[in-house]
């Protein structure tokens, strides 16, 4: 049996703050007894659906934490996962691990997913790759984390992501980026960017900002250097 979320809002404290609620979407739901039960059972509350109906019923007095998509089945595709919660802000804002099989990840690349599983599945795995998306969707809604299509960086890690691969930034390349990204579409002098990240006693040139540029750029890659734009004469601003 479901430990059903439905019932509970955010005024009702969970019994354990580590508790969270979470949604199993599939294509019938006898195929999601087994997936369900997996979640069910590391002590989360739980509610499966595979229709309009029952996913009204599902979010009807709570939204999930977490949505775990079923791609197991034959006939299981992420386009009908997708057009299922499209009209439910409260379900697409939540992250979304998928469980496909083993022998076709096809579309588990997809930038609609946070994460995803391979079936048959450790269930060690399991609770750790839900803990992992429900403190990174914590730490974006307290702020921590400044997340732009694919690129993430962490504020109180000192991480930075790009497409869930990890880059190797120094500490002043970090904080350049963070204070670019902090400040989207905002232009910034060289100057300004001296001062901010390096400080007012540094007594550096101002060819030490585009050199730290430069470097970024090159550890983002061809797919994300354009965030950071050069304004010819003035500086540099961050567009996602």
């Amino acid at each position: 049996m479901d430990r059903a979320y439905n019932g509970f809002n955010e005024s009702t404290p969970l019994q354990d703050e580590s508790m969270a609620r979470i949604l199993v979407i599939g294509n019938s739901e006898r195929a999601l007894l087994g997936l369900t039960a997996s979640v069910a059972g590391l002590s989360h509350f739980v509610k499966s659906a595979c229709d309009e109906d029952s996913l009204a019923d599902a979010v009807a007095n709570g939204s999930p934490d977490l949505v775990v998509i079923d791609l197991t089945a034959a006939d299981s595709s992420l386009d009908s996962a997708k057009d299922l919660i499209a009209s439910y802000d409260q379900v697409a804002e939540a992250p979304r691990l998928a469980v496909v099989e083993s022998t076709s990840v096809k579309g588990a690349d997809s930038k609609y997913l946070d994460d995803f599983i391979l079936d048959p599945f450790d269930v060690s795995e399991l609770s750790l790759r839900i803990a992992r998306l429900l403190d990174r969707n914590q730490r974006l809604r307290a702020g921590k984390v400044l997340a732009c299509d694919g690129l993430e960086i962490d504020t109180e890690s000192f991480e930075v992501t790009v497409d869930s691969r990890q880059l190797a930034l120094t500490f002043k390349e970090f904080e350049l980026l963070r204070f670019l990204a902090s400040h989207p579409g905002r232009v910034h002098t060289r100057e300004a960017l001296l001062n901010q990240v390096w400080g007012y006693e540094y007594f550096g040139g101002l060819r030490t900002v585009d050199v730290h540029v430069r470097r970024i750029r090159a550890k983002l890659g061809a797919k994300y250097e354009q965030f950071i734009q050069t304004v010819h004469g003035v500086g540099y601003k961050f567009v996602p």
